[in-house]
Formats: structure tokens, C-alpha cells, sequence
């Protein structure tokens, strides 16, 4: 029997899950975090260490017979939530987190340059947040989502991230490639990750990791999501027209298209 884990970093705690490949659920954990810091003018913030600490406990916490037979890895996390790291992946910000809204400043900008139909146009963007940022850090090495730097602590290798994560950084989900307006904003393109699809292999765990975790040294870590794109996974979304919607901190919906749809006006991307 081959075994799967599955995490989701939340606003106010993370959740581990393991499944058989049947889709079986063999156990579960919950570890909740400090809330959000909220600051003058819109901030919100939580210490990236306290998502690492949290998810140390769940995946420590699992049926270790259950997680000794695991071969696959993926995790979800809050959309838009950025912060900048060293080369050794230790943060020199906060996380910003998907409701930090102190970037207006940079939005006007972004306004002015990229196009309509890119998902950026809100100081709550992952692009607002690292105009706001990359200017106060002189050693930054990466911008990395949540989702991105616990990824990164798994295999001890930073510096990769998934499209749906990437689409509030200015990512073109169509041409699949960072696009030049960027360098127009004076965004830090070195900072930007490398894109891979959902689903994507990203790396095997570090060893160092899996045997603090108690987790196998063959755990392959593949490519996750943002919180809201997991739930429509989830509850089986497969054909157009067929849509979900999600309630945590904020309200999603998101339907099946056969073709991108851009709708900036009604907020749609």
C-alpha cells in the first residue's frame, strides 16, 4: 500500500491529512498559529516560523506506520501571502499575508503599467507586496509564497513555486512565463521563482527533514496549490460550467472553464 500526505496552511493553524490510494483517510492533525499582526494602514502579518513550527507538529504528529509507507507530498496555502528570504531561506520580512492591503502606493504603479487582465491590480496582490518589500531588504535572495517557503524547509532548496500561486505576481498563466512588463515596474525579477505546474515534481525531502519528521527519505514533495484552488480539487470539480464555492477567511468561487476567462471589471481572473 502506498500512502499520501497532504497539507494546508490556513490563516490561523495548518492541517495534515494522509490517504491510501484509494482515497482512504488514515489520519489527521490540527496545529492552529498566532493570528495575524495587524498594523497601521492595512497590515497584517504572521511569522513565517510559526507556519514552520506548526507544521513540524502535524506531520511529527501523524500514524507513523501510515506516513512510513507515504511516497508523495503537497500542501496548499493562503493566496497572495509573501515574504522575502536570504539564500538560505531564513525570512527577512514578515509574511505578508493575503489581506495585507498597506501596498497602495505601489498599486498606482502597477496600474499605470501592467495590463488589465493580470491579476495584480489590488494592494493585496503578491506584486504590490513586493514592490512594498524589496526595496526595504538589501540581501534578499527569493520571494517566496507560504506555500513556496515550506515547501522550501521540506527539501531544504528554495526558490521554486506554482502557477496559481504565481498569478497575483504578475505570472501570465497563458504564455506560461513571467512577462517583461515586470522589469518596466522595476520588480527584482532575480527574486522571482521558478514556475512549475500543479502537481509538478519539485524535489525529494531533505534527509536531515524526513528524519526529524519521522517521514521516509524517498517523500517526494510535488507542486501544490492556494487554499481556495484546493477545495474545488477537492470536491471533484472536472468538467466547464462545474463550480465550487469555499468559506474560510474570505469567500471563493471558482468554475471550470475551457478556455481563460478575464474579467478584471467584476474582479474574474
Amino acid at each position: 500500500m502506498r500512502t499520501f500526505i497532504g497539507l494546508d496552511l490556513g490563516t490561523s493553524g495548518c492541517r495534515a491529512i494522509i490517504i491510501d490510494d484509494e482515497g482512504s483517510v488514515l489520519d489527521e492533525q490540527r496545529s492552529t498559529y498566532p493570528a495575524s499582526r495587524k498594523t497601521a494602514e492595512g497590515g497584517s502579518e504572521q511569522d513565517p516560523i510559526d507556519w514552520w513550527i506548526a507544521t513540524q507538529e502535524v506531520l511529527s504528529n501523524l500514524d507513523a506506520k501510515s506516513k512510513s509507507l507515504a511516497c508523495g507530498f503537497a500542501l496548499d496555502g493562503t493566496s497572495g501571502t509573501l515574504l522575502l528570504a536570504d539564500t538560505k531561506g531564513t525570512p527577512l520580512t514578515p509574511g505578508l499575508m493575503y489581506d495585507d492591503s498597506r501596498a497602495k502606493e505601489q498599486t498606482q504603479h502597477i496600474s499605470a503599467i501592467a495590463p488589465t487582465t493580470a491579476a495584480v491590480h489590488s494592494a493585496t496582490s503578491a506584486l504590490a507586496k513586493l514592490l512594498f518589500l524589496q526595496n526595504s531588504v538589501t540581501n534578499a535572495k527569493y520571494a517566496l509564497h507560504q506555500a513556496d517557503w515550506i515547501n522550501g524547509q521540506l527539501m531544504q532548496q528554495f526558490g521554486h513555486s506554482d502557477e496559481n500561486n504565481c498569478l497575483k505576481l504578475g505570472y501570465d498563466p497563458v504564455s506560461r512565463a513571467w512577462p517583461d512588463w515586470l522589469e518596466q515596474l522595476g520588480v527584482s525579477t532575480s527574486l522571482l521563482p521558478k514556475v512549475l505546474p500543479v502537481g509538478e515534481f519539485l524535489g525529494n525531502i531533505s534527509t536531515s527533514v524526513a528524519n526529524t519528521l519521522g517521514l521516509p527519505a524517498s517523500l517526494k514533495i510535488y507542486a501544490g496549490t492556494t487554499d481556495s484552488n484546493a477545495a474545488a480539487i477537492a470536491a471533484g470539480i472536472e468538467n466547464a460550467g462545474d463550480a465550487v464555492t469555499s468559506l474560510g477567511s474570505t469567500l471563493a468561487l471558482k468554475i471550470l472553464s475551457d478556455q481563460p476567462v478575464f474579467s478584471p471589471d467584476y474582479g474574474i481572473y
